[in-house]
């Protein structure tokens, strides 16, 4: 997690891993991406200094169509592309 105090946001880098085992060739989902929250004073509140979430951006950092194609492949059959495996 990052901070940017000069242009109001938060950055997050997370890894979502989902298993899909209802289905009968057994797919999972490994997806790792960056989250950016830009942030502005909460009306009313500059004196608790809270702040709210006015905006997000999310981003991959895999194409679409390889995410996809780890839900119609066995587990394992796609790799994220990441170091983290």
């Amino acid at each position: 997690i990052s901070l940017n105090e000069d242009e109001n946001y938060v950055q997050s880098r997370w890894r979502m891993i989902g298993e899909l085992t209802t289905l009968p060739w057994k797919p999972k989902i490994d997806v790792i991406g960056r989250t950016k929250f830009w942030y502005r004073n909460a009306s009313g509140d500059d004196i608790n200094g809270g702040v709210q979430v006015y905006f997000y951006d999310e981003e991959w950092e895999i194409p679409a169509g390889k995410a996809l194609l780890q839900l119609v492949t066995p587990a394992g059959t796609i790799s994220n592309g990441s170091d983290l495996d």
